[in-house]
């Protein structure tokens, strides 16, 4: 696993937005796939970033990078201390919040999840590992990965995840392996615009980097639909009921007893858009 330079610059612009950047946890203890000078140079192209404290002294580790965005405490948790973490732990267990004991400004995972059997399990206790106001930054294969770990991560795992969880997302964006990399967003409208295809085509290797702020403690219960399904029947329901109307005068169950728990007797404001774009009157 390492940090690229995607990653740094990610960071870089979350240290400079958080208050509190007191304690950082590394999943793993990742390696720097950049120099100090190579860093420098792109962060030089980024005004946003001319607050930030990269550059006050040079760095060759992770927790070199992190020291020099301000964080005092930086950990590192492993399955072994080969590396040299200081919490050795398993990312399995569903029982690892309460033995490690203590939360944490920002978790980084630069590579490590798509290597842990039990991946629900791993982001739950993940989640209880940030502190409320902190940061989860997840960097990890999205596409063209085969065999590198269990997994190759959608993005819609992370937002559908962490917005149940009590976090608001920051970012979300497939970073493309080539020459000039490029950043690709992926929101949702992505997905609905131009379909999975467009990703697979467009991404042949790709690296999703992630980052969400913890607003409250939510739901680390299971998820029973992917956030991209849900929102897409929502929409085809929508419409659906939006026709009908036009054909019949009213909405079909259950979207009238929508519309009436809601005191619009006739309809909702999701059919009501709907409603404009197929050229009804108002009434």
């Amino acid at each position: 696993m390492g940090m690229l330079i995607y990653d740094a610059l990610v960071l870089s612009r979350i240290a400079q937005e958080t208050a509190e950047k007191k304690s950082c946890l590394t999943l793993g203890v990742p390696t720097l796939n950049f120099s100090d000078e190579h860093f420098l140079h792109h962060w030089s192209t980024h005004p946003d970033l001319k607050d930030a404290a990269i550059g006050k002294q040079p760095f060759d580790t992770a927790a070199g990078f992190f020291r020099n965005l301000g964080f005092d405490n930086i950990s590192a948790l492993d399955i072994s201390d080969y590396e040299g973490a200081d919490i050795i732990a398993d990312l399995n267990d569903p029982d690892l919040p309460q033995k490690i004991g203590r939360q944490f400004d920002v978790v980084y995972d630069s590579g490590t999840l798509e290597h842990i059997f039990d991946a629900p399990s791993a982001m739950r206790s993940i989640a209880q590992l940030v502190r409320i106001g902190g940061v989860v930054v997840h960097a990890t294969p999205s596409n063209g990965f085969l065999d590198h770990g269990f997994w190759q991560i959608s993005p819609d795992l992370y937002r559908t995840f962490y917005k149940k969880a009590g976090f608001e997302v920051l970012t979300s964006s497939l970073f493309v392996f080539a020459e000039s990399p490029y950043a690709m967003p992926a929101e949702q409208n992505l997905y609905r615009t131009h379909g999975r295809k467009y990703i697979t085509e467009m991404a042949p290797e790709a690296i999703l980097i992630f980052a969400a702020r913890k607003t409250h403690d939510g739901n680390l219960g299971p998820i029973s639909m992917q956030e991209y399904y849900s929102q897409m029947h929502a929409d085809a329901s929508a419409e659906m009921a939006a026709r009908f109307f036009l054909k019949f005068g009213e909405m079909p169950e259950p979207n009238r007893t929508i519309a009436k728990s809601a005191g619009t007797p006739k309809r909702n404001d999701a059919i009501s858009t709907l409603l404009s774009k197929f050229g009804a009157r108002k009434r």
